[in-house]
């Protein structure tokens, strides 16, 4: 069925849950009040983003209308921090897009890259002469803002950047004179940079959240110049090296690897890719390939006015195509076809030795969806508020690409990509593995959410607006975690309770010194039944029990990913090779 998408106005937007809605920041550390036993081993941060600001004042004393964000991935950001030492949790978040909201004020409008419809629209209902004049304008065309210019002065809150925070590297001075603060000596401990789908990404103060620096990946090497780039840059913790795309100016696609060890971080690599541009979220790495699967799903630019989910044109006839990639060299040495589907997230892959061929075959393991349709769409809040149809689930699949290394000019042949093993009773998104099990070919477990949409009882901060027969104001945009084992195909579910809800993305963090893959803990965030405030969860590794909770001051605006940052020395080489 169709998304039901149209704009929501401020009013509307009230029914939402408190999630999708602002929120706010907590800038002066606080320690949580915590229940449970939380494990004295764990050691270090763990970060997180988030929406924050949703509703965005455009004149300082309100005469003017708001703009409203349109959908979930366009909250203003807010990144969150926890610190764990000695069985206490301590919690810091700062908004990291203040000066877009300065300047929205300034110029009466939100001047910022957005995926959903555009937040400006009323604008337009009110007749506002700003909006005349500069309508077009505010809500910018991706071609016009996916470029951040190497002279670009911008303060380091003046874009949006909201999806992937991880521990910092080095990256040379650019000289903008609006950079805030010093570059660290030790930025992969005193810095975060955050990333998201466009080449622009924002580096942040580890300790007060603070924002520093924006800079694109042009700024490692001029030949870096480009758009697209995918949230999730696989890492290779052996040879030190991050592993993205980019299209060029001139429409190329492209893979590249950057040594992040190195100061400055550098370019390895870049190989040109012979096919359309399309749009991916994440790529997959094995322990010796780099995998670039693309989408059968395009951006249109024929109209720029449109905003960046309508510019999203599907491929319904065209096969879903696996380039695989030397990653000691860019080579190309690989071409592998799918029947059509589309996806969000890799979740692992690896390559092994077929003890009936002898040659090397590649697994790689994501969230698959059907191709036909964009799952994008329903997140527009439009939708969420009154939904056009179920909410789309994806399937946990395993492709299989038999034979990379069986002929001498293989990679101008494209093969068959086959299906080995999927998991259709488990509906999941948001999958996160134990980070150290990552290429490796033994690994069993998946953790992520499950059924978007799903029904949270008790909750009194309802996703629909309607109970309708297909939305039920008891949804929430999440309805519990999964842990799923490839091994035997069973699944675990968690589900919270007395009325908490809409629980994000696991992490899961592994006990040091474990000989077990799911020894560790899980960490999650819950918002509580009145939608007051959230609540770190931390559930047992192997069962999805509950063993700790961390009581947040504040609500946890709904955000797609997050990282945790080990202190140095908490693992040993043994845990990261297991």
């Amino acid at each position: 069925m169709t998304p039901n998408v149209h704009f929501s106005s401020e009013e509307d937007c009230r029914s939402l849950p408190a999630y999708f809605r602002n929120t706010g920041d907590t800038r002066e550390a606080v320690i949580c009040k915590t229940e449970g036993a939380w494990p004295e081993w764990l050691s270090g941060t763990f970060v997180r983003t988030s929406g924050g600001s949703w509703t965005i004042p455009l004149s300082e004393d309100g005469s003017k209308p708001s703009a409203q964000l349109q959908h979930f991935f366009d909250g203003l950001g807010v990144l969150h921090k926890f610190e764990f030492n000695d069985g206490e949790v301590k919690y810091i978040s700062r908004s990291t897009a203040d000066g877009l909201i300065r300047k929205a004020k300034e110029q009466g409008f939100l001047k910022a890259l957005v995926f959903g419809l555009n937040p400006n629209t009323a604008l337009e209902d009110a007749q506002d002469p700003c909006w005349a004049k500069f309508g077009k304008q505010a809500c910018l065309s991706p071609v016009q803002s996916i470029f951040l210019p190497s002279n670009e002065s911008a303060e380091p809150d003046e874009y949006n950047v909201n999806v992937v925070p991880r521990r910092g590297f080095h990256v040379a001075a650019n000289g903008n004179p609006n950079n805030r603060g010093k570059p660290a000596a030790k930025p992969e401990e005193e810095e975060i940079i955050i990333g998201s789908d466009v080449n622009v990404l924002q580096i942040c103060d580890a300790k007060t959240l603070e924002p520093k620096r924006l800079f694109t990946w042009a700024a490692i090497d001029p030949e870096l110049n480009g758009f697209g780039i995918c949230a999730h840059p696989v890492k290779d913790r052996q040879r030190h090296h991050i592993y993205n795309y980019l299209i060029s100016e001139q429409g190329v696609m492209y893979v590249f690897a950057v040594d992040y060890a190195s100061n400055p971080a550098k370019l390895v690599w870049k190989t040109a890719l012979p096919c359309r541009p399309c749009y991916i979220h994440s790529l997959a790495i094995s322990q010796e390939y780099c995998i670039f699967i693309r989408n059968p799903l395009h951006m249109d630019t024929s109209d720029v006015s449109k905003p960046a989910s309508q510019m999203l044109t599907t491929e319904p006839g065209e096969k879903t195509l696996f380039f695989v990639i030397q990653k000691t060299t860019g080579t190309l040495v690989a071409t592998y076809a799918a029947p059509n589907f589309l996806f969000f997230h890799s979740v692992n892959a690896y390559d092994y030795i077929d003890q009936g061929t002898g040659f090397k075959n590649v697994h790689v393991d994501l969230i698959s969806y059907d191709g036909a349709s964009c799952p994008f769409l329903e997140f527009n809040f439009s939708n969420l508020l009154s939904p056009g149809g179920p909410f789309t689930d994806g399937t946990l699949i395993r492709y299989e690409l038999s034979g990379v290394n069986a002929l001498p000019k293989f990679s101008e042949t494209q093969r068959r990509a086959t299906v080995a093993q999927m998991m259709p009773n488990c509906p999941i998104e948001l999958p996160r593995i134990n980070k150290f099990y990552s290429c490796n070919p033994s690994y069993r477990y998946v953790w992520g959410i499950i059924e978007s949409g799903g029904t949270a009882p008790g909750t009194l901060v309802p996703l629909a607006k309607l109970s309708n027969g297909i939305s039920h104001p008891s949804c929430a945009f999440s309805a519990g975690i999964a842990k799923a084992d490839w091994q035997t195909g069973k699944v675990e579910i968690w589900r919270p309770e007395n009325g908490e809800s809409a629980p994000c993305e696991p992490v899961f963090i592994g006990r040091p010194g474990a000989s077990d893959e799911d020894d560790g803990i899980t960490l999650t965030i819950v918002v509580n039944r009145e939608g007051s405030h959230s609540t770190l969860v931390a559930l047992d590794g192997k069962t999805l029990a509950e063993v700790a909770r961390a009581s947040m001051p504040q609500v946890y605006g709904m955000g797609p990913h997050g990282s945790f940052i080990e202190k140095p020395g908490l693992y040993s080489q043994a845990d990261m090779n297991p």
